[in-house]
């Protein structure tokens, strides 16, 4: 007794952790019945369960309008259908992640439960893959369906047959369909009403497609046609739409537009404006564009704002005022000093095969290239310096750096003078070049039957996310990456199939696949001071 008192006193464990799913023991109807005529289903499982997230885990096959009630209870699940049930019609209910058990939240994956209201249950099945037609990878929760109809604007129109949904891993399934044949369509749906409408990501085949029985897909799925892979992507939108206009700050308009505008034009409803009023900057996409005003000291502007000759909008603008400027909701002294930028930075290392470049705030109309003073260590040189633009914003500088040497950068007071009659302050830079055996460079060997339109290949971040180097090809060649920081690196290539120099998306109505995207399916690891030589076999068109 001495003995047990001493004893550390503890809870019981109670045994170890449940990770076992519910399992099913028992269903009225049971699985598979045919000539089902009821109004509701009963299943019951080994331990109590709850329903969680139905409302996008439960799919009913062949699409019911009104969805059935699903509830549970205690170790009882309990589906009362809505809708009238279709004569001589095989059900599918695929219950996805939405049952798991009350304490330890274990899920029972994929639960279907099949019946048919006539005397024989379909057994044909269909699958396949839903990728991101430019990342190629896996898209999940994406609603695909089947149609008995065929004419263009079924998606748009007609609600679906059969609906499936993409997993995590981009696959989706339908079971128990009858033979027939089939119009497919996946739609990330914003709606839930299964209509495809402007903005939501798509994805469809041009021809129709074919279940197969379950034993034939053990053969070559993808030389049997068993497999239908789609490629998700979003439209282009038609409809061109300005979506902002504003003054900036002193001088400065901003117009950004939905889209590439090709032939950007300004209009002046306001009276007694010159016709050389403005300069007009563009970025590269030609999606945005800055208006320099010339006659700034206008109180408001009204423009009317075109592609061409196609009138986009009108657009009224209350001017800032000198000195009125803002950045980041700051106030900026806009009225006596030239704000200048150069992409070397003091007292860092510069990358030797880079160009220097003076990038001004605003457009200079008065330069002394002669007054920068430029030194190799400590001998002074004569670089040669242009405009990289059309409205001297940019400045480029001439010359060919070398490896691990030191540079000074001196661009006195006064040497450039803005449209606004605003000169440069001093501006001093310090810095030092890298070496060339802190990189390493990359040889692409390409191989190809036969190319019948550009190749556009970039070299890119492991994430995907940046384009490091690109290059632009009209014929199979050897590409050489070169000075590239050690790193993680993939390749891409797009089939440039209407050699416009970028990728473009898809279009339903006029029957057009995105461009084709492809990636070099090896990790690419480069280390500095090496040399990689890839070789890469493409495959047919």
């Amino acid at each position: 007794m001495l003995l047990g008192a001493c004893a550390n006193i503890v809870s019981p464990s109670g045994g170890p952790v449940d990770k076992t799913p519910p399992q099913v023991l028992k269903t009225i109807p049971p699985n598979n019945a045919k000539n089902f005529n009821g109004k509701s289903i009963r299943v019951e499982f080994n331990k109590m369960v709850k329903l969680t997230d139905l409302s996008s885990q439960l799919i009913v096959s062949p699409y019911m309008k009104d969805l059935p009630d699903v509830k549970a209870r205690k170790k009882s699940m309990f589906v009362e259908f809505k809708d009238t049930l279709k004569p001589n019609t095989t059900y599918s209910i695929s219950f996805g992640k939405s049952i798991s058990d009350n304490y330890e939240n274990n899920v029972l994956n994929n639960y279907r439960f099949i019946f048919s209201t006539g005397e024989n249950i379909d057994t044909l099945i269909l699958k396949g893959s839903v990728k991101n037609s430019f990342t190629l990878k896996p898209e999940s929760d994406v609603v695909v369906m089947l149609y008995r109809s065929n004419y263009d604007s079924v998606p748009y129109k007609e609600l679906p047959y059969y609906i499936a949904k993409t997993d995590e891993k981009g696959y989706y399934s339908f079971t128990n369909i009858r033979n027939d044949n089939y119009k497919i369509f996946a739609l990330t749906t914003k709606t839930g009403d299964y209509h495809y409408q402007v903005g939501e990501k798509m994805a469809f085949l041009d021809s129709l497609v074919t279940p197969h029985a379950i034993d034939t897909i053990k053969a070559d799925s993808i030389k049997n046609k068993m497999v239908y892979n789609l490629l998700l992507f979003e439209e282009e939108l038609l409809q061109q739409k300005m979506l902002k206009a504003s003054a900036a700050r002193y001088g400065k308009l901003v117009f950004v537009f939905r889209k590439p505008v090709k032939d950007f034009t300004l209009n002046p409803l306001t009276q007694n404006i010159p016709n050389d009023w403005n300069q007009v900057e563009e970025n590269k996409t030609r999606d945005t564009f800055t208006v320099w005003l010339k006659n700034p000291d206008m109180d408001s502007l009204t423009v009317q704002v075109a592609d061409g000759h196609t009138i986009l909008d009108t657009a009224r603008l209350t001017l800032v005022k000198k000195g009125a400027s803002k950045s980041r909701g700051k106030k900026i002294d806009d009225t006596k000093r030239l704000g200048l930028r150069v992409n070397a930075n003091s007292n860092s290392t510069f990358d030797f095969y880079r160009t220097i470049l003076i990038n001004c705030n605003t457009p200079v109309s008065e330069y002394s290239f002669k007054k920068i003073v430029f030194a190799e260590n400590k001998d002074t040189i004569k670089p040669r310096f242009a405009f990289n633009d059309s409205i001297h914003r940019t400045v480029r500088m001439d010359y060919k750096l070398k490896e691990e040497t030191n540079y000074y950068l001196f661009i006195p007071p006064g040497t450039f003078k803005d449209m606004f009659g605003v000169s440069n302050d001093t501006v001093k830079v310090n810095f030092k070049t890298s070496a060339s055996k802190n990189y390493g460079n990359i040889k692409l060997k390409l191989k190809a039957i036969n190319i019948n339109h550009n190749l556009i290949v970039q070299l890119i971040t492991d994430d995907g996310n940046s384009i490091i180097q690109e290059k632009i090809l009209s014929s199979i060649e050897t590409i050489n990456f070169l000075n590239i920081n050690p790193g993680n690196y993939k390749i891409r290539i797009i089939y440039d199939s209407n050699n416009n120099g970028k990728w473009d998306t898809g279009n339903y109505l006029k029957k057009l696949q995105p461009e084709k995207v492809i990636y070099y399916n090896v990790p690419i690891s480069l280390k500095a001071n090496w040399d990689l030589d890839l070789d890469w076999e493409l495959p047919k068109e």
